[in-house]
């Protein structure tokens, strides 16, 4: 089980590393922006930003981002671009990918349905290998390797997996298959002075666009959008997705992937440890009123 302070110490030595051979030379250290289902860096005062992935077994999801990434800057589509050269970088039993900073203030929903229109709209070449959606990746592992987990808390997580598994094939999507970004939310958009930007493509892949727009209504009903908000982002995209009968499915599955990922963080905080004990409560009781913190 690797705990978090052991990952964040060998991802900064990856940094490094990867740097190096990259020829850059930070005039500081990394600083740690987050550590979640990677960690993630700014260099030289925000103008680099580094992510380093858990292990290198996610060097073909890291590989496929930077192809991703570099292909809708092709497209005209306003994303962060991976710095030159050959990635990702192998260093420290991991992978890391180098990118350009880009310094920008968070924006609205609407904004992200914008960009979503757009990507759900482009037809990749098949070079670029994108996957189909797997709504449940990486859930199994998050529960099993999380640190601070009780056994109880591991097997409620796992019957609440085992039964969203089961469930998931009896809705059917109306919106079709197109690309999807697979993590569409409003902290994976920055508004600058050229416009915004959308950034975190390693979920990129194959499914349904009502996964993107699922995060933007559940964000909604736990409070974190008003009302007004979402209705301005279902305006610009076109649907309502609370309108679909697999929404309920669907946010229960997004909720899930929510808690394990924050899981990962346990031990970090004592704020962040009873976040994920009122999460993982919560998740047994699908019908108890949700008092979530964005993390």
């Amino acid at each position: 089980m690797v705990h978090t302070e052991d990952f964040v110490r060998r991802a900064t030595r990856a940094v490094h590393t990867a740097a190096d051979s990259m020829g850059l030379t930070p005039s500081q250290e990394p600083e740690l922006i987050r550590a979640g289902e990677r960690a993630v860096f700014r260099l030289d005062g925000g103008r680099v930003i580094a992510r380093v992935e858990r292990s290198a077994g996610r060097t073909p999801e890291a590989a496929r981002e930077v192809r991703a990434a570099r292909w809708l800057a092709d497209q005209g589509m306003p994303v962060s671009r991976p710095l030159p050269g050959e990635q990702p970088v192998p260093a420290e039993g991991t992978v890391v990918t180098l990118w350009e900073g880009v310094d920008g203030e968070w924006t609205v929903p609407r904004e992200l349905a914008v960009l979503l229109g757009f990507l759900h709209r482009l037809a990749p070449p098949p070079g670029l290998d994108l996957p189909d959606l797997d709504p449940f990746d990486r859930i199994r592992e998050r529960i099993d390797t999380a640190p601070r987990l009780t056994g109880p808390q591991r097997d409620q997580l796992h019957r609440v997996h085992r039964y969203l598994a089961q469930r998931l094939p009896t809705v059917r999507p109306v919106l079709g298959r197109h690309v999807i970004h697979g993590d569409a939310n409003i902290g994976n958009v920055l508004a600058t002075d050229h416009g915004v930007v959308l950034f975190d493509l390693d979920g990129i892949c194959w499914g349904p666009p009502e996964w993107d727009l699922v995060l933007t209504a559940l964000y909604r009903d736990l409070g974190w959008h008003t009302d007004a908000e979402y209705a301005d982002f279902c305006d610009a995209y076109g649907f309502d997705v609370t309108a679909w009968d697999g929404y309920p499915l669907h946010k229960a599955v997004r909720e899930l992937r929510m808690t394990t990922w924050l899981a990962q963080k346990g031990g970090e905080s004592p704020e962040i440890d009873a976040e994920i004990d009122r999460r993982v409560a919560d998740l047994g009781d699908p019908g108890r009123p949700r008092s979530w913190h964005p993390y």
